[in-house]
């Protein structure tokens, strides 16, 4: 038996595959558990133990190292002992203890065609055991000679995962109308993974609803004479006045964006590779800020009515009433962070180095809600002008301009370390403080 299938079968040993049914060219899933990182370390990882020892040097790469004293360094530190000769610190091992058994999903197939302009993604979700997403989960496959057909490519989203492929043929040429931008995507869980609740981007506010316009001045009944105008009703001079227009409801907060997917850690070995390989990574996009919404305009001032020279006196004109207030404009939501990446390792013979081309990509954030509008002010109503002028009315005031989010910021893409030496990311960059992080 050639190595390359030896190896193929002791994997699918391992991973608890039936061997009848991977003969017979079927793929072999199976969804299981295990109990410890040492035991998910010899699922996962085929890495020797000097590469092993190569990788714990450069492992905690500027961006993972900043996290340390946050939760996911315990994350860290725990991939550290699946992947590389990590160690727990002083308290991290009853942190771990809480997330384990960890699942898996496990994949053999001794040969694998994925058909032009498809993609075969080998992410699991937990809905797969009946928890939710935010349980870490591991997933890894095992293939004899996987093909790739122009346009065709392989993804996990958001997985730990580990991929061990014997054979890799990557069939030149692109599909109509689609161009190949990468072939392997270490991809972002498709959701947030932060601990608030509901969609990516931020809701926008409510704005604020208008004033209502206040009533003109009740007009005096009055029948004209040679002498002079007799009122034929009486009437209360107070009525005449006009009403204050209602001030302008102030809009909602828009809501805060949510932090972008996360990048998981992965392990790429391929035995042999036939054709040019482009692998890619870059974590989720940060959510926007839902914008605030805008302070609805004071009502107008009601017009005050005019007044009468009587035959048995004057009655004086209405006075204008008062404009009511502008609502004030809601404040934007912030924008969410780009997600947060981790390191992914290649292993490939050397002579095929040349061949296979690495891309990662910082984690844009989000961008910033704006401030909603200020509410106008309602006009001051107008005052009755005969037989001499009453008193206008006053106009409100205009409400405050809503203030804008804070966008969220970038978070740098993952190290990429091909046969442990890194064509990703900057080992010489200075870690960036925790908080800002």
């Amino acid at each position: 038996m050639e190595p390359v299938w030896k190896e193929f079968y002791d994997k699918a040993t391992l991973l608890g595959h039936d061997m009848e049914l991977l003969e017979q060219g079927e793929a072999v899933e199976r969804y299981f558990t295990f109990a410890t990182l040492t035991e998910g370390s010899l699922l996962l990882s085929v890495a020797t133990p000097e590469q092993r020892r190569q990788r714990q040097v450069t492992f905690f790469t500027p961006p993972v190292a900043a996290r340390q004293r946050l939760g996911q360094g315990k994350h860290d530190r725990g991939e550290a002992i699946l992947f590389a000769e990590g160690a727990f610190d002083d308290g991290d091992e009853q942190g771990v203890n809480n997330h384990l058994p960890a699942r898996i999903k496990a994949v053999s197939i001794k040969e694998k065609r994925v058909p032009a302009g498809t993609t075969w993604d080998i992410s699991v979700r937990g809905a797969q055991w009946g928890i939710d997403d935010l349980e870490e989960l591991y997933t890894t496959i095992n293939v004899g000679r996987l093909i790739l057909e122009p346009g065709a490519r392989i993804t996990v989203q958001g997985n730990v995962c580990s991929m061990l492929i014997q054979e890799l043929v990557v069939l030149p040429g692109v599909t109509a109308g689609m161009q190949q931008d990468f072939h392997i995507g270490i991809l972002p869980t498709p959701f947030s993974v932060d601990l608030k609740h509901g969609p990516m981007d931020g809701a926008h506010g409510t704005h604020g609803g208008n004033g209502i316009k206040g009533d003109n001045g009740e007009a005096a009944q009055v029948s004209s004479t040679m002498l002079g105008h007799v009122l034929i009703q009486d009437i209360d001079p107070l009525k005449m006045n006009g009403r204050h227009g209602t001030d302008g409801h102030n809009g909602t907060d828009g809501t805060d964006g949510r932090n972008g997917g996360m990048c998981k850690i992965a392990e790429i070995t391929i035995r042999r590779l036939e054709g040019n390989l482009r692998i890619y990574a870059q974590a989720g996009s940060g959510g926007n800020g839902g914008h605030g919404g805008h302070g609805g305009d004071g009502g107008d001032g009601g017009d005050g009515s005019r007044g009468y020279k009587l035959m048995g006196g004057m009655l004086g004109a209405g006075d204008g009433g008062n404009g009511g207030n502008g609502g004030h404009g809601a404040k934007g939501g912030h924008a969410g962070n780009g997600g947060l990446s981790s390191n992914i390792y290649i292993t490939i013979p050397d002579k095929y180095e040349h061949q296979v081309r690495c891309l990662s990509l910082d984690a844009p954030g989000g961008k910033a809600g704006k401030g909603g509008i200020a509410g106008k002010a309602g006009a001051a109503g107008l005052e009755g002008t005969l037989p001499q002028p009453a008193t206008a009315g006053i106009p409100g005031r205009d409400g405050q301009e809503g203030k804008p989010g804070k966008d969220g910021r970038s978070r740098p893409g993952a190290y990429i370390f091909l046969n442990e030496t890194c064509v990703q990311g900057d080992l010489q960059v200075t870690a960036p403080q925790l908080q800002k992080i």
